[in-house]
């Protein structure tokens, strides 16, 4: 009986000892691997790479199957963290890991009611099961636990293990992390939750999407969950509202407010929408350009010129052509860049991301039409071309042997299938006439294409694809003289950047996406160094080509384009291809430089469609929006020279008989003295109100009511411009031989007078007078345009863009119209029928063998 009674007593001593002794050597064995694992977990949980924006703020997460935003603890909001402790561990801050008071609580309701429903795992527990074990139930796994649960609590202070908590909880639907999940829940951030959206948050942690069910079906359009829905939800809400009461963690009054709020919860949506196609290009660049092996699970942190609001506006005005009453069947491509700078702030690869991922703005290698021929102008400039050179518009034939020996021949034609006199034009004042000749800059204004093809054929192929290459085109110089015309294929992004030195003085800038790349640490991967550009043609022909691509706008094949700013210099140039298989609008302001294509995937033809029509207003509808958020600028200032009206038949000086007249810019030590003879007549003094032009078809604001050019006389006894030394002053009486002040040109903004080699051009408010390398991400205070303030958004329609503070105008279209009947009158063509640059004409049916002509 006393060996059973010290047996007893040893076993009553002995077990508590044995079991003390036995966790503390399984904490000694699991400590140092807890620690390491915890460390290397917790890092873990920040790989996912970010993009931020320009303005430096998260747009999107690469995430390796997770979505998540890693947060510090004081950034996941009181609310929310307060609500997490309520629903999981109202005990966090009491116990070392396990809680032994929560233990027996859990044992004892589970007792009475026969089954497990209470349980007894601490914040700290569920972490090391989320992170370092398997999700099994066995009672070693739960032995494991609480031995690395103790072993974290020893070492991490309780913010530490909170903060990782919070960072991996799963709350459905993809979201991991409470900011993952507020901000796609209630598109806020963690910290700007209520106590309400905080404390639903917390109560679907155990059981995420069977709170947050999606209903099967819902009305088109949905953002929220429906009310019913959210019923199991809001209960859960309820027990964790009651559990802060308790806990005397809020107030009573604060637990009615909450109960009486309406809550809006956002259904999860796949990630398809909002710069799909930016992101792609992203990645491929990181993968490509970075050799970054491990895009999606590096962590890394990469600064975008991505621009969100540029982004929407954009995706607004492509998707405007697929609504209203004549649905649009081709895919559509945009992208937006800064000529400056070369930085890409919005772009748009096809109608829908979840459809097809094809970025048709960088992988489609379609043909540009016309859009080409700004290029082919401008190298033509470059080569002592001007615009004021005469081409006649005739029927050509070019003819050469390939290397079989067989004769092949290449015969352009005109969109309108008429050459020269065949067509009626409307001059000034609304007089009709014809002609076979035109200058270069008529030409581009019409896009002409027998024009374009002399050019190219007088130039040669070669400098042209040397040229191109500057501005980041390629070219095939094996397919001949058509290249003129456009049919060497390019993507819309490369094309677009062909545009920018036209805006920006002759200086070319390569696309740019990524402006800085850190890894998880911090730690600088690659930070992008302004480049200077190439200087891919001269400041005089950036400025002619501006004056050639602004006229294509206000009087030419890009009417739809304009808005009637005159505040706004506007630039472009539209492209059809062969049957409307492809249509194009690259146009341009100081600001920015945006390309529009439409076209379908399978290359069938579009009869309807050109570059005038659709592309052109998705192009009105994006840019007179986008203006308003981009800091006003200016074309760079252009070399000394004078505007003098100019018979855009003849090319020599304007006289009153000119039936078509333009104020072209000539250098001073080149000015022209000829007047027109084809038109004989008294020289222009007053340019006659192009008002009353019905082909110009300009709003008034744009028209001048009177401008004067100079005195003819002086010119003919000065033979030239006088020197800028011998103009007169301000003040000074005006030397016999001195001009009058220069007339205003219709296409500048400058106030009347000389355009003289006075003082530099004032830097723009928003630079800083001495530029350096880290300028292009200052952020000084900008400038903005002064866009006439837009309509209230409707309720539906073309121009409408949903979920955004800003308002997309919702202004007719301009009407489109014939530019030349034989007639002379104008026809609305919105029902059908074409104008001028209308698909491109490259061979002839009488063509023995069609093939390439050889470089020249």
């Amino acid at each position: 009986m006393r060996r059973f009674a010290w047996g007893l007593l040893f076993s009553l001593l002995g077990l508590p000892l044995v079991g003390v002794l036995a966790l503390a050597l399984g904490l000694s064995l699991t400590y140092e691997d807890a620690l390491l694992d915890f460390e290397q977990a917790v890092e873990a949980i920040s790989t996912n790479t970010i993009l931020l924006d320009t303005e430096g703020k998260p747009f999107h997460t690469l995430h390796s199957g997770e979505r998540r935003q890693v947060v510090e603890r004081g950034e996941a909001g009181r609310w929310m963290q307060i609500s997490v402790l309520a629903a999981e561990d109202t005990r966090f801050f009491h116990h070392r890991g396990v809680d032994p008071v929560r233990i027996l609580s859990a044992l004892w309701v589970n007792l009475r009611h026969g089954e497990v429903k209470q349980g007894a795992s601490t914040i700290t527990q569920q972490l090391v099961k989320v992170l370092l074990l398997s999700p099994e139930r066995t009672i070693t796994r739960k032995i494991r636990e609480a031995l690395i649960s103790i072993s974290l609590e020893w070492k991490y202070e309780k913010t530490r293990i909170l903060e990782a908590y919070l960072n991996t909880i799963y709350l459905g639907h993809g979201n991991y992390g409470v900011e993952q999940a507020a901000q796609s829940y209630f598109h806020k951030h963690a910290a700007e939750l209520t106590l309400g959206e905080a404390s639903l948050l917390a109560g679907i942690i155990r059981r995420p999407e069977f709170y947050l069910k999606v209903p099967n079906s819902l009305p088109d359009k949905s953002e929220f969950f429906p009310q019913a829905a959210l019923l199991e939800a809001l209960n859960r809400r309820e027990l964790v509202l009651r559990e802060m009461a308790r806990q005397r963690w809020i107030t009573a009054e604060q637990w009615r407010d909450v109960r009486e709020e309406k809550l809006q919860v956002y259904l999860p949506k796949r990630f398809s929408g909002s710069g799909a196609y930016f992101i792609q290009e992203v990645v491929k660049r990181l993968k490509n350009d970075h050799n970054l092996a491990q895009v999606y699970g590096g962590g890394y942190r990469v600064y975008t010129t991505y621009n969100p609001v540029l982004q929407e506006l954009a995706e607004a005005a492509t998707h405007s052509i697929y609504e209203g009453d004549s649905p649009h069947s081709a895919q559509v491509a945009l992208v937006s860049m800064e000529p400056k700078t070369g930085f890409v702030r919005a772009l748009i690869g096809g109608r829908d991301f979840g459809e097809s991922e094809f970025n048709r703005a960088v992988q489609a290698l379609r043909q540009p039409g016309s859009s080409f021929k700004p290029t082919l102008y401008a190298t033509a400039l470059e080569k002592s071309f001007a615009p004021n050179n005469v081409f006649k518009d005739e029927p050509l034939v070019y003819e050469w042997v390939d290397n079989l020996g067989l004769t092949s021949f290449y015969s352009p034609g005109n969109a309108d299938g008429k050459f020269g006199k065949e067509r009626t034009w409307l001059g000034l004042n609304g007089v009709e006439y014809s002609t076979d000749h035109m200058t270069l800059a008529k030409a581009l204004e019409r896009s002409v294409n027998t024009v374009a093809v002399q050019v190219l054929d007088q130039l040669g192929i070669g400098p042209l694809a040397r040229q191109a290459e500057k501005v980041g085109l390629k070219i095939d110089e094996k397919m001949g003289l058509c290249i003129a015309l456009g049919c060497s294929g390019t993507t819309l992004l490369d094309l677009v950047s062909s545009y920018t030195p036209f805006a920006n003085g002759g200086i070319a800038h390569q696309p740019v996406f990524i402006t800085r790349i850190e890894d998880f640490t911090g730690k600088v991967v690659y930070e992008y160094e302004p480049d200077p550009g190439v200087q891919a043609y001269s400041p005089w022909t950036a400025h002619q080509m501006n004056e050639m691509l602004r006229r294509v706008v206000l009087k030419g094949t890009g009417r739809n384009a304009q808005w009637g700013n005159k505040d706004i210099p506007i630039a472009g140039k539209t492209g059809t291809n062969t049957d409307g298989r492809d249509a194009w609008f690259i146009g341009y302001t100081p600001e920015l430089v945006t390309g529009v294509w439409i076209g379908k995937d399978d290359n069938t033809a579009m009869p309807w469609e050109q570059g005038g029509r659709t592309p052109a207003r998705i192009w009105r509808r994006y840019s007179k929006p986008a203006l308003q958020f981009v800091p006003a600028q200016e074309f760079p200032e252009p070399p000394p020279h004078a505007q003098l009206p100019t018979c855009s038949v003849s090319g020599k000086l304007a006289t009153s008989n000119c039936p078509d007249v333009e104020y072209y810019s000539y250098p001073l030590d080149d000015l022209p003295t000829e007047y027109c003879t084809e038109h004989p007549g008294f020289p222009l003094k007053h340019l006659v109100s192009m008002e009353e032009t019905p082909v110009a078809n300009l709003p008034d604001a744009l028209v001048p009511e009177e401008t004067t050019v100079a005195q003819p006389e002086a010119l003919q006894e000065a033979g030239r411009f006088p020197a800028p030394s011998a103009l007169p002053q301000q003040g000074q009486p005006v030397p016999e031989v001195a001009l009058e002040p220069s007339p205003p040109d219709p296409l500048s903004r400058e106030e009347p007078g000389m355009r003289l080699p006075a003082e530099p051009a004032p830097v723009p408010e928003f630079l800083d007078e001495a530029p350096e390398a880290t300028q292009a991400f200052t952020e000084p205070t900008p400038r903005f345009r002064d866009v006439p303030t837009t309509e209230p958004r409707s309720s539906g329609g073309a121009d409408r863009a949903d979920a955004t503070d800003w308002r997309v105008p919702t202004d007719p279209d301009v009407p489109i119209f014939e530019l030349e009947s034989a007639s002379g009158s104008r026809r609305n063509l919105s029902e059908g029928g074409r104008f001028l640059d209308l698909p491109e004409v490259f061979t002839t049916p009488y063509s023995s063998n069609r093939g390439a002509l050889p470089s020249r």
